[in-house]
């Protein structure tokens, strides 16, 4: 799983993605999953909350992964 703030789209999470599944896709238990800020710009101090990733967004994540 990774975890970053920026976008989903073009990110640097994005690119860690990309890598690790040309690298390892066969020994993966589970798909990449990427927790990231929302694809649009970053708003203005009362939006943060909802574009940043968030504790429960994140242990979302985690109980994906570790259902599959």
């Amino acid at each position: 799983m990774i975890v970053h703030e920026a976008p989903k789209t073009c990110g640097l999470g994005a690119e860690i993605a990309a890598f690790v599944s040309e690298k390892a896709m066969l020994n993966l238990e589970a798909p990449v999953l990427r927790i990231t800020g929302q694809d649009i710009t970053v708003p203005l101090a009362k939006g943060e909350d909802f574009y940043y990733p968030s504790p429960e967004r994140v242990a979302w994540g985690i109980k994906k992964i570790m259902e599959y």
